[in-house]
């Protein structure tokens, strides 16, 4: 009876022990944070870059040349209406890659869509930027190389926050930033890009 009660109690402890192990440890091609915030910005370049060569136009999308090498599919759909003195623009961008090579911080990533990388953003404005409202989010995930032996897949689900800088009443800009999690990291990115479009 007592050597099954230890039996039982190592077993458990071992148990316990490999399962906190495993909880902690990412494989050893994991992104680190700074990767997967460059990872991001590489992406997040595309929504912005207005010299994207398109290679093939369909009805519903258009298939570009990244600039660094490989395709990606492009879904964007802007949106704005004015109703007295508010305008509201929407923005819902997809964009699949297909081994799509960006890069940001001296680090190049070849990506594809797993399933997608979705940026969707709306900006309401009162009046003359007395009162501003921005909402917005990143979701999806992407498949990621690095160098030669690295790669992996990179789950996104970040939420924007953003607010108005009216320092320069000719030029007003809106500063954001987008929280949550990216590649199993819990982070905060720079976002005032993505909303100044």
């Amino acid at each position: 009876m007592k050597l099954a009660r230890n039996l039982a109690v190592g077993t458990a402890v071992a148990l316990v022990a490999v399962g906190c192990e495993n909880d902690t440890l990412l494989p050893s091609d994991a992104l680190t944070e700074e990767e997967s915030v460059a990872l991001f910005n590489g992406m997040a370049a595309l929504v912005t870059d207005t010299a994207l060569v398109p290679v093939f136009i369909s009805p519903d999308s258009i298939v570009v040349a990244c600039p660094q090498g490989g395709q990606a599919r492009l879904l964007a759909v802007v949106v704005g209406a004015a109703n007295g003195d508010t305008v509201r623009t929407e923005m819902d961008a997809t964009i699949t890659p297909n081994g799509c090579v960006v890069s940001h911080g001296g680090l190049a990533f070849t990506t594809g869509g797993d399933p997608d990388f979705r940026y969707r953003a709306q900006i309401e404005v009162v009046g003359l930027f007395e009162n501003v409202t921005v909402t917005g989010s990143v979701v999806g995930g992407l498949t990621w190389q690095l160098g030669t032996d690295r790669s992996g897949s990179c789950a996104m689900d970040l939420t924007l926050s953003a607010e108005p800088d009216l320092s320069d009443p000719a030029d007003p800009k809106l500063s954001g930033t987008l929280a949550g999690k990216l590649c199993d990291h819990d982070v905060e990115v720079d976002a005032s890009s993505l909303v100044n479009l």
